[in-house]
Formats: structure tokens, C-alpha cells, sequence
């Protein structure tokens, strides 16, 4: 009768097996077939939708003053989440770690590529709202600072940027591995606290606060400039026309507000969890929550863009053939009020100090 022996390295590779987590698919059934489906979801809407912004907006001709190419680099770096690394998150919760075991250059890869593509997404969304600040409140001095050459350079040093924030996880600061709470390729959030700060403080609420900065300048100046505007036409400071004046300076912003709240509510949890569990002492439900709110992020851009712009939606029904939407005249409806706002916000406003300077010249004579 022999006896079955095991060498020393199948010894360890039993063992490795022992310590590796089941598939989701397996450890909690219900979990993640939740998962899979949102996040299928997720990839179909955020893959379409992308593809929708690059055609679609690229196709806009009035748009390249208020910032078109930052739009374009932001939906690229999207897309590169929902079309590559939601997959790979999809397929992950199915195969499990030990999948990854003989190919851990596929996972190092995928969570290098996905925090480079958000990283990217962020310096593009923050180039976008201080883009649009100038436009509005600064328009005289746009066209100097924003040229189509400084355009491009910026977006191009966005991904530069965001790889170089990206790089130090293959030196020490941080790592790349199968995360046993979220159940994906990802970057090591546990191996070095101070880039987890890092990533949370300086590459998320960072861009956020410039956001809430400008979004906060340029809601400003468009009351005030359409309040001036209606004083002007009538001197009535009836409370119906302040309430009229604030409506419509909603409805101007709506799309910038839309983004902000987007970015908020996707990406505030997982920076706050990333930093505050950095023991790994929450459940893996919520990690994968955060995760995929965060995942989230490269799907909605494009839903708030065919709520928010009218003419973005008959572009995308265009596109599909619509013979009834009419002709659309690619360019965005916000974008259009927003050059209007800046183009007056130096004519009017010089004819209403002008013509209050008179009325009380008049009235001293």
C-alpha cells in the first residue's frame, strides 16, 4: 500500500487555498447577486452614457469656450471605470481571489488603471468648475488664460498628474491587491495610513471644496446679475420678483448643481470610510457599498447631463435616429444662458451704474 506524500510547496499551496475567502457568490448568495445586478447596471449605463458625452458634446460647436475639452477628458477617464474596471468587479464577486492567483498582473493592472481614470476624473471635473468660474464671473480675461493649446496641455496634465498620484502604489506608499472587504482589485487602502489620508484629504475633498467654492462664486454673480437686471426693468423690489429671480438662477445652475451633488454623494462616503476603517472593522456589506457608490460616479455624469441640457437630450435622441425631435442646434442650453449671464454681467450692469449715476445727477441739478 502506498502512501500519498505532499511536497513541501503543495503544503503551501493547500494552505493558500484554506486562507483564501470564497467567492461572494458563495460566502453571501443574496449580496451578491445585488451586487452584480447594480453594478451590471452600472457599466451598461456608464459605457453607453460616455460614449453618448464624447459623440454627442464633441459634436457641439458652441461649446469649446466654456470648457468642451474638459468635459471630453472627464467622460473619457469615466469610461475607462465603467468600461473596464466594472467588469472586472462584476467578474471578481463571481470567480473570487484564488481567480486572480496566476494572474496578479490583471489585478495590479486593473486597480492602477481605475484610481489613475479617478484621479483623472477629479482634476478634470475641477479644471471643468474653475473653467466655468472664469467664463462667468471673470469673462474678460477668459480667452487669455483658456486657450485651446493651455486646454489641451491641461488635460494632458491631468492624466500625467493623476498617474503620478497613482505611481507610488507600486514603490511602498500604498500597494495593489484582491481587497477581501470589497471583494475587487483595488488599491491597498491598508498599507500606508498617511497616503490613505492622502487620497481621501487632498485627491476627493479637495477637488470638492474648490467645487463647492466656485459653484458657491458663480450661483452668486448670476443673482446678482439677474436681480440688477430686474431692478433695472422695474424698481419694484416685490418679494414675488425676488423669488422669480431665484428660480430662474436655479434653473441656470441646475447642471452645476447637479454635478456637485453627484460628486457629494458618491464620493464622501468612501473617503470617509477609507480613513476611519482603516483597520478593516466594518462589514464587508459596507465596503462594498462605498465602493460601489463610488463606482457609481462614472455613471452619472451622463444622467444629469439629459435631465439638466435639453439640447444634450435631443443630441442623444438624434442619435437614434428621432426624425420628431426637430433639428437641434448642439449647443448646450445651459452653456448658452451662462454666456449670455457673462457677456451681459459687464454691459448691463455698466448701463445701470451708469444710469443711476445720471438719475442722481439729474436730481442735484
Amino acid at each position: 500500500m502506498e502512501l500519498c506524500t505532499v511536497s513541501p510547496d503543495e503544503e503551501v499551496d493547500l494552505e493558500l487555498l484554506r486562507t483564501r475567502m470564497k467567492p461572494l457568490v458563495e460566502s453571501h448568495p443574496s449580496v451578491a447577486y445585488i451586487y452584480i445586478v447594480l453594478m451590471s447596471g452600472a457599466l451598461i449605463v456608464g459605457t453607453g452614457g460616455n460614449f453618448l458625452i464624447l459623440t454627442v458634446i464633441g459634436a457641439m460647436r458652441n461649446l469649446q469656450r466654456t470648457g468642451k475639452v474638459f468635459i471630453i477628458n472627464m467622460a473619457l477617464a469615466d469610461l475607462c471605470v465603467a468600461a473596464v474596471a466594472d467588469p472586472m468587479c462584476v467578474l471578481a464577486v463571481i470567480k473570487g481571489e484564488g481567480w486572480f492567483d496566476d494572474k496578479r498582473w490583471l489585478c495590479e493592472g486593473v486597480a492602477s488603471m481605475c484610481l489613475t481614470a479617478c484621479f483623472c476624473a477629479f482634476l478634470s471635473l475641477s479644471l471643468a468648475s474653475f473653467n466655468r468660474y472664469v467664463f462667468i464671473c471673470h469673462h474678460n480675461i477668459y480667452d487669455k488664460i483658456f486657450t485651446t493649446k493651455s486646454c489641451i496641455c491641461l488635460c494632458i496634465s491631468a492624466w500625467v498628474g493623476a498617474f503620478f498620484f497613482e505611481v507610488p502604489n507600486f514603490f511602498g506608499w500604498g500597494g495593489h491587491y484582491f481587497d477581501a472587504k470589497s471583494h475587487q482589485c483595488i488599491w491597498d487602502r491598508t498599507a500606508s495610513l498617511s497616503y490613505t489620508m492622502f487620497v481621501s484629504l487632498v485627491l476627493i475633498f479637495s477637488p470638492l471644496f474648490l467645487m463647492l467654492i466656485c459653484y458657491i462664486l458663480i450661483f452668486r454673480h448670476i443673482y446678482v446679475i439677474k436681480l440688477n437686471l430686474h431692478q433695472f426693468q422695474d424698481k419694484d423690489t416685490d418679494p414675488k420678483r425676488m423669488r422669480k429671480t431665484w428660480l430662474e438662477t436655479l434653473r441656470t445652475s441646475r447642471m452645476l448643481l447637479g454635478i456637485f451633488v453627484v460628486f457629494l454623494v458618491c464620493w464622501t462616503p468612501y473617503a470617509i470610510v477609507i480613513i476611519f476603517d482603516f483597520y478593516k472593522k466594518l462589514s464587508t456589506e459596507m465596503h462594498l457599498f462605498v465602493t460601489m457608490l463610488a463606482h457609481f460616479h462614472s455613471s452619472a455624469n451622463c444622467i444629469v447631463y439629459t435631465i439638466t441640457n435639453r439640447n444634450f437630450r435631443t443630441g442623444v435622441m438624434r442619435r437614434f435616429g428621432c426624425g420628431s425631435c426637430g433639428r437641434a442646434s448642439l449647443s448646450s442650453e445651459s452653456d448658452t444662458k451662462s454666456t449670455e449671464i457673462a457677456k451681459i454681467s459687464a454691459s448691463r450692469l455698466t448701463n445701470v451704474a451708469s444710469s443711476g449715476s445720471n438719475r442722481s445727477n439729474d436730481s442735484t441739478d
